[in-house]
């Protein structure tokens, strides 16, 4: 049985009022975000979902090393977008 949470937008409604949108997730997914609320010392679930977003930005992989067999690059003599020094 899922559970349904109500989440108010940043974006404003035409009436003036922020948008609300319903969203249904499992007891068990309910539970996890109460744990983040807490983790995060936040009170809504929306905070904690914009949270997990955040944490998971910042632990994204570095595309450097990407291709580590290419090595450093060197510009050829007769480069036409060479400047001279």
């Amino acid at each position: 049985m899922a559970e349904a949470f109500t989440s108010q937008k940043n974006t404003p409604a035409l009436s003036g009022k922020p948008a609300r949108t319903t969203i249904q997730v499992s007891p068990v997914t309910k539970d996890k975000l109460d744990l983040i609320k807490k983790e995060a010392n936040v009170e809504t679930y929306e905070e904690a979902i914009l949270f997990l977003f955040r944490k998971h930005r910042k632990s994204r992989p570095s595309a450097a090393g990407t291709h580590p067999g290419i090595g450093p690059f060197v510009r050829e003599e007769d480069d036409p977008y060479r400047t001279p020094h």
